[in-house]
């Protein structure tokens, strides 16, 4: 059918239907119809006319009617009664395992607690703190132990409670991506703690009172601990028994009910809160009083969350659970020839990464690994002090080369700007992978070469930016734009085989606000993992492989000190290796929007390909 032929004999449907949308018809039955027909019509013209105007209006109606039909939806009652009633006990039913795996945990955690206390007496003062520990000690010679909890004002408190259980409790369900490693450890961590802060009270003859008044609210907060620890063990369950789904798949359905898990102990946080805040205070309550009140705080969360999902099971449930659909895996092809935003292209910095790990990721690890053996060769004796920065990282790309001021230093710095040169060869071998075969043919370059000298160049400028970038933000912002530059000029000299004329055309070629979008970006996603690693989180996780070193003195300060220094330079060269794959995916965005190369290649294929009423033969 011709397009003149399709438009007239659909002209007065399409009319009507503006007239709907203009009216703002409310009619479900109606714009379901009306959607149905459009999206049909949508269909035809794409497989006919597809470059033509009729179907850019058919796509601009089907979207208004969209629209028309998703505003301002809100979330149907029965569904969150549902959520509480079927889908969490559910959930905790199938669960149950890591429930009773968190709960051994964390049991054998608390003995641990209390034998270490009992075998040391200064333990109370290393697990909880000797301010705490004096504190307390105070309280008790005052005649009112328990006093720690009336000294903030109820409101204030309950909050700054809240906020605080919610963290720890995110924090050990988010922990599962250690391959559920991490929520083992702040299970043990928590345990640990306490087991020692009961014992505390035990050995000075008020495991009475203390259990009174801890527990008014320690049932719900510390039930919900254990049950977060599941969530986390949920949530790593993924990476380590992926079954029959890719272990990415896995890893996603494993991580949305872990964090399923961990929304339905939001209302027990912020009811232990409210416990702790206003309750607890009140230590002249009867003790019969405050003994039924904890029975009654535990016999609701075994009846919640472990009786009642055994009854929904044993009664069987109506559905199994409906997991959000995953798309399927799909190697798509980076596209090098269209127009991108920064958002796609720091998208496709990370597809490239994941499909070349022998590439990227084991040459990141060697890469940083003799950058770190070339930090303790260039320090000599002065080691320690080169390494100082394992203990105080600035947050930014860090000062971890400055200290390096002997005679040595020349050539380290020589030896990271070679090695900052490795990685841009590197990144630029894995996109040249991604090419398809003509593409590529065309890019089939020497290893060596005058283009070469910019990228080692380049690794240069990048050194020295790194090296001082920590001295202020006003660096930290320059280097939102000059980083994709420098990485645009690296790609625009591999690719074009030129050497300084590569410069003037990554000025052509760049665009300025997508530029500081996508250096804002990556330099904020190194920002983020630079803060990790000087946040608790590291330290924690320091003394948790500890076990691996032997236990001579000075042996920890040195895996502590030498692990650091790995992953900031790791950290620091993974920052490089995304700001020449931006380069690249910038050079080819910017090159289509200034020459045009894949729209011109497109144009002088019209008419050379057989089709048959629109559609290309095979």
């Amino acid at each position: 059918m011709r397009e003149t032929k399709f438009i007239e004999q659909n002209r007065e449907k399409w009319s009507e239907f503006e007239e709907m949308l203009r009216e703002n018809h409310k009619d479900p039955e109606k714009l379901n119809d009306l959607f149905i027909q459009i999206t049909d019509d949508l269909s035809y013209a794409r497989t006919f006319y597809p470059n033509r105007s009729v179907r850019m209006y058919l796509n601009s109606m089907a979207q208004r009617i969209f629209h028309n039909v998703y505003r301002g939806k809100r979330f149907p009652a029965k569904r969150f009664w549902q959520f509480w009633t079927k889908e969490l006990p559910q959930l905790m039913w199938e669960s149950r395992q890591a429930l009773l795996l968190s709960f051994c945990v964390f049991t054998l955690a608390c003995l641990v607690g209390v034998v270490s206390s009992m075998i040391d007496p200064d333990f109370a003062r290393v697990a909880l703190g000797d301010g705490y520990v004096d504190m307390t000690l105070n309280n008790i010679e005052h005649g009112d132990p328990m006093a720690v909890y009336k000294e903030n004002q109820p409101l204030g408190m309950s909050v700054g409670i809240a906020a605080n259980n919610l963290f720890v409790a995110l924090r050990t369900a988010i922990f599962g991506v250690l391959a559920s490693i991490g929520t083992v450890f702040l299970l043990l961590y928590n345990g640990v703690i306490l087991g020692a802060f009961q014992y505390f009270f035990i050995e000075k003859g008020l495991f009475w009172d203390s259990f009174l008044t801890i527990w008014i609210h320690g049932t719900l907060e510390i039930s919900a601990i254990v049950i977060a620890g599941a969530a986390g063990l949920v949530a790593g369950s993924g990476l380590l028994f992926p079954g029959t789904y890719t272990r990415v798949q896995a890893f996603q359905l494993s991580m949305r009910r872990g964090l399923k898990i961990f929304i339905g102990l939001i209302p027990m946080f912020l009811l232990a809160a409210f416990f702790e805040g206003f309750l607890t205070r009140y230590t002249e309550t009867p003790a019969v009083i405050r003994f039924l009140f904890i029975l009654s705080s535990l016999a609701f969360v075994l009846w919640y969350f472990v009786w009642y999902p055994w009854h929904q099971a044993r009664a069987g449930f109506a559905e199994p659970l409906q997991e959000k659909e995953l798309p399927p895996l799909r190697d798509q092809p980076i596209q090098f020839g269209v127009i991108k935003d920064a958002g796609e292209s720091f998208s496709d910095i990370f597809s490239i990464v994941l499909r070349h790990p022998r590439l990227n990721w084991l040459g990141l690890a060697v890469v940083s690994a003799l950058s770190v053996g070339l930090m303790g060769w260039s320090a000599g004796e002065d080691y320690k002090s080169a390494f100082s920065f394992s203990r105080e990282l600035t947050g930014a790309f860090g000062g971890w080369w400055s200290g390096l001021s002997n005679m040595k230093g020349a050539a380290f710095i020589g030896g990271q700007i070679l090695l900052f040169w490795v990685v841009a060869v590197a990144a630029l071998r894995s996109v040249r992978q991604e090419m398809p075969e003509a593409m590529r043919s065309q890019w089939a370059r020497p290893f060596l070469g005058w283009h070469q000298l910019i990228a080692l160049l380049v690794a240069g400028l990048m050194h020295l930016f790194v090296q001082n970038i920590a001295l202020g933000g006003f660096l930290w912002l320059i280097g939102m734009v000059l980083f994709p530059l420098l990485g645009l000029w690296v790609a625009a000299a591999q690719l074009e085989r030129a050497s300084w004329r590569a410069l003037p055309r990554s000025f052509a070629l760049i665009r300025w606000g997508q530029s500081l979008l996508l250096g804002f970006l990556i330099i904020n996603f190194a920002l983020l993992l630079f803060l990790f690693l000087d946040s608790p989180v590291w330290e924690m996780l320091m003394q948790f492989f500890s076990w691996l070193i032997p236990p001579d003195e000075g042996n920890m300060h040195l895996y502590s000190m030498y692990t650091t220094a790995f992953m900031v330079s790791f950290v620091a060269h993974f920052t490089w290796l995304m700001l020449v794959l931006g380069g690249a995916m910038q050079y080819f965005s910017g090159r289509e929007i200034t020459d045009a190369a894949q729209l011109r290649e497109d144009i002088e294929k019209i008419g050379a390909l057989r089709q048959i009423r629109g559609l290309a033969r095979e």
